[in-house]
């Protein structure tokens, strides 16, 4: 992106024939206009550190970030909720987990820094959850990955 570096400066909106982790990275890459999603995706995560892989897309095959400026309420928000937050959050962090921040706080900041809190008005149907997933954080280290979702850790031994 480097060579293209005015235009993605220029555009105010990007189109991405990728998963969900690709629109991810798309906003971090450019912090620029309004992401669409090309394509519906059901893993995806971003690498964190060299033993962490963060999941920012629930991979569910049915995508709403259109409408929620990119980002996943599926996997963003504790309560999978699609058409707003529960009303628990305190000072931007989610009523569930403590240490995690509130899915739909994140979704309306970035839809307000676009100018786009229009798109929080679309209702969005309840999802088939027989294609989803939980979210996962991917540890990895030199002999073993371990997801780790609500429903407890899952390793795969490397070792011999």
């Amino acid at each position: 992106m480097e060579d293209y570096a005015e235009q993605v400066r220029q555009a105010d909106s990007f189109l991405v024939l990728g998963c969900g982790q690709g629109v991810h990275t798309v906003i971090d890459a450019t912090d620029g206009g309004m992401v669409h999603p090309g394509c519906d995706t059901i893993f995806g995560g971003e690498t964190v550190s060299e033993s962490e892989i963060q999941e920012y897309c629930s991979l569910c095959g049915d995508c709403v970030i259109e409408f929620t400026g990119g980002l996943c309420p599926m996997t963003l928000c504790s309560k999978q909720l699609l058409n707003g937050p529960c009303g628990g959050a305190e000072d931007g962090m989610c009523e569930v987990d403590k240490d995690r921040p509130c899915g739909w706080v994140l979704i309306f900041e970035r839809l307000k820094k676009l100018g786009r809190l229009d798109l929080l008005d679309a209702y969005q149907s309840p999802k088939d959850h027989a294609k989803w997933s939980r979210p996962r954080t991917l540890k990895v280290s030199p002999f073993e990955a371990t997801f780790c979702s609500q429903a407890g850790p899952l390793t795969v031994s490397n070792q011999d």
